[in-house]
């Protein structure tokens, strides 16, 4: 293993999962896959840590086994008449969700230090919303390394969010989104209070087989399963 590219990979496992799509209301719906925002809030919180670390890089891929749309009694609080309503919202799970995230930290230190708090955990893991927790997660070391793919490789991809430029060249094709990464706080004026503004990245949602049709000459990361790697920063 290369030491100066070494990085982390996790496999896991959820039963169910809401990645909630912001500004999703009466129905709440999720995307395909937990976007940056929430990879990045999962790292910080199993660390920890308050402030923000930067600089991380992530790669999110996976695949899931069905949709559920379910009805479910909502009650929103009114400060106005400090009582509250309720009313029926509709809310999109994904069902059976497999992942492969790669994590790139920006030092050595912080390297070690999320792989030892990640097998020792401060509380149950979870990605999405606390109640999506994280039944099963295999922790393992990697490096990634740039090969030009042929025919005789067998490459393994999965559903994926590819930055979009690095879609673009590569002619992968998919699905368009804007997901959120990291977040600066603002101060709202109106309400005098502080806000997350998120940075959206477009990124382009590609499933597998259109990954392996277009992948062919092309020079792309692999981890040591031959697992793509789709770098937020690439």
């Amino acid at each position: 293993m290369k030491e100066d590219r070494k990085i982390i990979k996790l496999k896991i496992f959820q039963e169910k999962a809401v990645y909630r799509v912001p500004y999703s209301m009466e129905v709440i719906e999720t995307y395909p896959l937990p976007p940056y925002s929430t990879v990045l809030g999962f790292i910080h919180n199993v660390m920890s840590k308050n402030n923000t670390i930067k600089d991380i890089n992530i790669s999110i891929q996976g695949k899931y086994g069905n949709v559920l749309r379910e009805f479910v009694r909502y009650h929103k609080f009114e400060k106005k008449n400090n009582i509250g309503k309720f009313y029926p919202i509709i809310i999109t799970s994904l069902i059976n969700v497999e992942l492969i995230i790669h994590v790139r930290m920006p030092t050595k230190e912080l390297h070690n230090e999320l792989l030892f708090l990640l097998h020792n955990p401060p509380h149950f893991p979870y990605l999405g919303r606390p109640e999506d927790l994280i039944t099963h997660m295999e922790i393992s070391e990697d490096y990634e390394h740039e090969v030009k793919i042929t025919d005789e490789m067998a490459i393994n991809p999965y559903d994926s969010f590819i930055p979009f430029e690095l879609a673009k060249n590569l002619e992968i094709k998919g699905i368009y989104y804007l997901v959120p990464g990291y977040y600066v706080l603002k101060l709202s004026k109106k309400k005098n209070e502080s806000f997350r503004d998120f940075e959206m990245i477009k990124v382009v949602y590609a499933h597998k087989e259109e990954i392996s049709d277009q992948i062919a000459d092309k020079t792309i990361k692999l981890d040591s399963e031959n697992i793509p790697i789709w770098w937020m920063r690439y």
